[in-house]
């Protein structure tokens, strides 16, 4: 077997890992002292990079100074849209038009609401950017947990994968962000794991035979650490050893990895698996009484897992995951903190617009649009987030919303809200997921409740309103009847378009249904994409109330 092989990797790898860690934290924390120099220095990084570029050349942008004022009087606002003719032609040359820095792979969004966009992954990007900020990162979890590199065990690392490509533009790589194979030069990710059996290639490319086999190994090992982007990861990650267990019992009992030879028989660890999932509630402490850490994204949507990830990981400390997308870095943990996290601001060239602005239809019609830029936003007020990349992408408005929770030595610290324009309006009420979120929080708080995950969506009946599904520890029709009424109460006192819709009857009253714990989690992990199951996204807004009969039965 390859274990020896592996373990040396992890050997070799350990101590550099750690310093190339500790060195990009320090970075971080140095620009994060001084934003503004940090900020300038970006700016004027992409401006070398792209103006001998085609585009910039061929529109006049390379007579831009390196300075905020004439770069946001030149360059206009943009969406991923005013780049793909742009980028159709970057396939072909594989660098030159956007940015003078060559592609060495296409990043693919996950397409489950739309085509997938092609984000140009370029070598300055990859050395400059990017794997900075994971090194970061993980800087910011060891200094805070150093046991995740006690041994070759310590550490389950799900956030990224290394998977055969099968998809290319013109001979170039077309793939996910978090899957970081092959490796492509070396300065690129490269963890202490990056040989690990559970890790790379040989491991299926399924979502549920690559999590069979990383519990399999990681069985009766000291494993302290379990790292994801969403939090449905973890949660699942603890379903599939309860699917699976008497499979893993027999395997770990002979030694074996579904029934192939793997290693030394362990009839002991066996019969101690086989009495943990006996238990009606285990968690993966029980499993692993070792684990001291976990991470992932636990901000917006993502904080209402938070509850089910207490009963999976009771009594584990977190971390936040950075917040970021494929087209860029926006925030990179510092410390445990869950609210919100710094602006990276050595990640990209960041401007502001207030949420209030409609800054789509503005960027549609062409007109310009004033940004503030960070030292210029208010904590308590939400903005829309305009970045600048080192890969040639300019100016670029993804949607995103976030909100300013507070400034610390000139930096904001700030958190995602929400996507713009993603929200329900049968009159013009414009109900936004947040709304929804806090009417939901105060609604079941009065009755002793926490919450937990929902569904909201539309039903287009006479009058139309709102359904919401929620999971509650005791389910009853009873208090689907007081829930309705509590929760729609707080959503007028919340939106006062919906209030003044809602008196005048030509909005119903909104219906709450109680579900039992876990059958959200069920519904979203059934639909998980299967080309791209690491970012998987729990969506609590729906275009419909389709999940209706799926979920509740009606």
């Amino acid at each position: 077997m390859d274990r020896p092989d592996w373990q040396e990797h992890w050997k070799a790898r350990r101590t550099p890992f750690a310093e190339e860690c500790r060195q990009a934290r320090a970075e971080l924390l140095a620009d994060l002292k001084d934003p503004q120099t940090a900020q300038r220095r970006v700016l004027e990084d992409v401006i070398a990079l792209c103006a001998d570029s085609l585009y910039w050349k061929e529109n006049g942008y390379d007579r831009i100074a390196a300075d905020p004022g004439t770069f946001r009087d030149i360059l206009p606002l943009t969406r991923y849209g005013d780049f793909e003719r742009q980028i159709d032609r970057e396939t072909r040359t594989k660098g030159g038009v956007l940015s003078c820095s060559p592609v060495l792979r296409w990043l693919k969004t996950s397409g489950t609401t739309g085509v997938p966009k092609r984000v140009p992954y370029t070598l300055h990007w990859l050395l400059t950017y990017r794997i900075p900020a994971m090194a970061a990162m993980w800087g910011t979890y060891l200094e805070h947990h150093p046991e995740l590199l006690d041994h070759p065990h310590a550490t389950l690392d799900t956030q990224t994968v290394r998977e055969a490509v099968t998809d290319q533009l013109y001979g170039v790589q077309y793939q996910a962000i978090s899957n970081r194979y092959p490796q492509l030069n070396s300065r690129d990710w490269n963890p202490p794991w990056g040989e690990a059996p559970w890790f790379g290639t040989r491991a299926p490319a399924s979502h549920e035979g690559r999590m069979y086999h990383r519990i399999r190994q990681l069985l009766g090992e000291d494993l302290h650490f379990i790292s994801a982007i969403n939090p449905s990861t973890l949660i699942s990650l603890r379903d599939l050893v309860a699917a699976h267990g008497p499979a893993l019992v027999r395997d770990l009992r002979e030694g074996t990895l579904e029934g192939e030879p793997f290693g030394a028989p362990d009839p002991e660890g066996a019969e101690r698996l086989a009495a943990v999932l006996a238990r009606e509630e285990f968690s993966l402490k029980d499993i692993w009484p070792s684990l001291s850490l976990y991470s992932c994204w636990l901000s917006s949507s993502a904080g209402l897992y938070q509850a089910k990830l207490d009963e999976v990981l009771p009594g584990v400390a977190k971390m936040p995951f950075m917040s970021c997308g494929t087209e860029g870095v926006t925030t990179i943990p510092v410390d445990d903190s869950l609210d919100s996290q710094p602006l990276a601001v050595g990640q990209a060239f960041f401007e502001f617009v207030p949420a209030e602005v409609p800054l789509g239809s503005l960027i549609e019609a062409g007109e310009k649009v004033d940004t503030l830029l960070f030292d210029e936003v208010e904590p308590g007020r939400d903005y829309h987030l305009i970045m600048t990349q080192g890969n040639g992408l300019f100016r670029l408005w993804s949607g995103d919303i976030y909100r300013v929770d507070r400034i610390v030595d000139g930096t904001p610290w700030i958190h995602f809200v929400h996507r713009d324009g993603v929200f329900h309006s049968f009159t013009g009420e414009k109900i936004t997921e947040a709304q929804v979120t806090q009417a939901i929080r105060e609604g079941t708080a009065a009755h002793g409740i926490d919450t937990s995950l929902y569904m909201c969506g539309p039903n287009w009946a006479e009058p139309p309103h709102y359904v919401v599904v929620s999971e509650v520890p005791l389910p009853d029709p009873e208090l689907d009847h007081t829930l309705s009424s509590a929760v729609d109460r707080q959503l007028m006192e919340i939106n006062l378009e919906y209030a003044s819709k809602r008196t005048s009857g030509r909005l119903g009253a909104l219906e709450f249904y109680t579900v039992p714990k876990d059958a959200i989690n069920a519904y979203n992990e059934a639909r998980r994409h299967p080309a791209n199951p690491t970012q998987h996204k729990y969506k609590p807004f729906q275009k419909d109330v389709g999940f209706l009969a799926d979920i509740v039965g009606r």
